[in-house]
Parts: C-alpha cells; structure tokens; sequence
C-alpha cells in the first residue's frame, strides 16, 4: 500500500483525489516544481503544471472543504495578510530605502522577532473584504497540516486534531496548539514529525517539542505538541471556539504577526533552501 492511499482527514482507503495546498483559490494556479532533500542533496520530487496539489483527500473530504467554505476563507485572510504586508513593506522602504521584500529580514531591536500588527477585515488589502471568519481559516489550516503528512501518526494517536477539523461547532486540540509567523522562504512543508531542543545554559537541562509545519508565504504555520511553537510566533488555535459561521468579533481581529527571525535556525535553512533552488534554475 502506497503512502497515498488512506485519506488524511478520515482515514479511509481507497483511491486519492488531487488537493491543492494551499488551496487554489489562494493563488496556486501556476507552475510548481517540487523538490526532496535527501543526505543535503536537492532532488526533482514532482512538477505541477496548475499549482501544487496532494493526492492525500477521499473525493468526500476534498469536497466537504469546498462545501463548508473553507479554501474561501484562507484566501480572504490570505489577500487581508499580503494587503497588510505591502503597506508594511513600502513604508519600510520609504523610511529606510531598502527594497520591499527586505521586510522579511527585518527583526526586533530587542533581539527578538519583529511583530507586525494588523486588523483584519479592514478592507485595507482588499476592498471586497469586510470581515473574516476565524473559525474557517484554522480549520482549513489544520486540515492543511493535516493533508500533508507521511504516515498515519497523527490521525490514529491524535484524533481530536481530524475530530476539530470535521467540527463546525467550538471545539479544541488540547494539548496541541497551532502557531504562525510570516515568511517569504518559498512553498514547502515537512511530511513528518519534527524535534525543536533547548538547551539550558544555567544548568537546567534540556526540554523538547515535536512539530510539524507548512511554509505556504507568507505563512509559515506550526503545528505542536505542547503549548510553544520551534520559533517565535502567533497562537491561532484559539480560533478553534469560533464556530465556521461566526465572523471575527472586533477585539479578535486585531493581530500582531511575527516576521520569522531569520536568525532562527530553522528559518535561515528554509531561506538557505530556497536560495539554493533558485541559483539551480538559473
């Protein structure tokens, strides 16, 4: 049995449809190759002539998320995200003169990450947006996230992760708790389970986190286990007791985002990655 043939959001098996991730109706229309690192090496995983797309949904899931209106909603919050940025990003350039995209490198003066606020629903970044609906977007991240994976684990130990996502009502992922901060490194996403270390510097010993993430720009979104995401960033699961027909209240949907410190080891290799496939296809 291939990796592909048991849905990611229910479990059954059977024959897989294409989904795109992120959705297509957020901009992933266009050409995509996709690559695989193995021992450092970058290798040609597969090609996508009208966007990036998973044979990971049963037809029955794939179009249960249209029906709900979920891809819908992470590309209005998507479009109110980027409106927000190139705001950001030409006042950047106005003060400092550097170009645009170096918004991305910025960071706090502090040491830590440079938080960006914003206020959803404003119709800054676009002006068909009035309002969002929070418990739309973080189901549609979840089942993103969940979309992706390699292996079973997180469906058959975590349940209430798939129990939320099918959930129209409040609901929670206890211990789990999904994060985000905002990058430009490039789609890519981690198929399996990953580790973030701290090492205490007092003598304090070590601790540990297992998470797994997507890089869908100008995301990147983490999914952990436990209360601390690898970098820092903003908690969403929260959004979770939204229920899918409720729209942000007011208080909600101020925000303040992170850029990714690109001094994070993490984000400097999903930056590092990217420069590498962009000097291959030069």
């Amino acid at each position: 049995m291939t990796i592909f043939d048991w849905c990611r959001h229910c479990g059954s098996h059977g024959p897989m449809t294409e989904e795109h991730l992120p959705p297509r109706v957020a901009g992933n229309q266009s050409h995509v190759t996709m690559y695989d690192e193995q021992g450092g090496a970058l290798t040609v995983l597969r090609g996508f002539s009208h966007g990036h797309t998973i044979p990971s949904l049963c037809r029955a899931d794939n179009n249960r998320a249209s029906h709900r209106g979920l891809p819908e909603a992470y590309a209005l919050w998507r479009d109110d995200t980027i409106g927000h940025l190139r705001e950001a990003a030409a006042a950047f350039h106005h003060v400092s003169g550097q170009p645009h995209d170096d918004l991305f490198s910025i960071a706090a003066r502090d040491g830590g990450a440079f938080m960006l606020p914003m206020e959803h629903g404003t119709k800054l970044g676009s002006e068909h947006i009035t309002n969002l609906n929070p418990g739309k977007i973080v189901r549609q991240v979840l089942g993103m996230m969940l979309a992706v994976q390699d292996t079973r684990y997180l469906l058959d130990t975590q349940p209430q992760l798939a129990a939320a996502y099918h959930l129209d009502e409040p609901t929670s992922i206890e211990p789990f708790t999904l994060h985000l901060a905002l990058a430009n490194s490039g789609l890519c996403y981690f198929r399996n389970v990953a580790l973030s270390v701290s090492v205490s510097l007092t003598g304090q010993g070590a601790s540990s986190t297992e998470f797994w993430a997507v890089s869908f720009p100008p995301f990147l979104i983490f999914l952990t286990n436990g209360p601390e995401a690898p970098i820092e960033a903003t908690c969403i699961d929260h959004w979770l007791e939204y229920p899918v027909g409720r729209a942000f209240t007011k208080r909600d949907r101020k925000v303040r985002y992170p850029i990714a410190d690109r001094r994070a080891l993490l984000v400097a290799k999903l930056y590092q990655d990217q420069q590498r496939l962009e000097e291959m296809g030069d």
